[in-house]
């Protein structure tokens, strides 16, 4: 019996911790590639023009290996970011006629709010 109740709480305590869980997207333009790596560990293989990526809260060191589609040359952007429980950190890859391309922070959205966590607020059905 007392395992039973040791197991359920380990349960319930390891979906509260995962639940706000942190994320980060980067976003490039329509026409360029990306990869992302993320404190060295790359996290797409193939280019992609979008990526999220779930982490934990902390401090993390961001490279973008991008590609430019006005002058189709490859740039590396690093940044150091701060990622905080229970948001998604979105950023855009900026790109100019000329210059390099920026990380730009675009906003941060709530990983969960009330609206998700409570299904009665969006799975309303017709009643017949």
């Amino acid at each position: 019996m007392k395992r039973r109740i040791f197991l359920a709480l380990f349960i319930t305590a390891g979906f509260a911790s995962s639940a706000y869980v942190s994320a980060i997207a980067i976003q490039a333009e329509k026409f360029s590639s990306m990869q992302v790596f993320v404190n060295g560990k790359l996290f797409n293989k193939d280019p992609e023009n979008f990526v999220r990526i779930r982490s934990i809260p902390g401090q993390y060191t961001i490279q973008v290996k991008v590609l430019n589609p006005h002058n189709k040359e490859w740039y590396m952007l690093k940044r150091q970011i701060r990622v905080e429980k229970g948001f998604e950190f979105y950023y855009r890859v900026v790109f100019s006629a000329n210059n390099k391309p920026n990380l730009v922070a675009v906003k941060r959205y709530p990983v969960y709010s009330k609206y998700f966590l409570n299904p009665a607020l969006y799975n309303k059905h017709p009643i017949t």
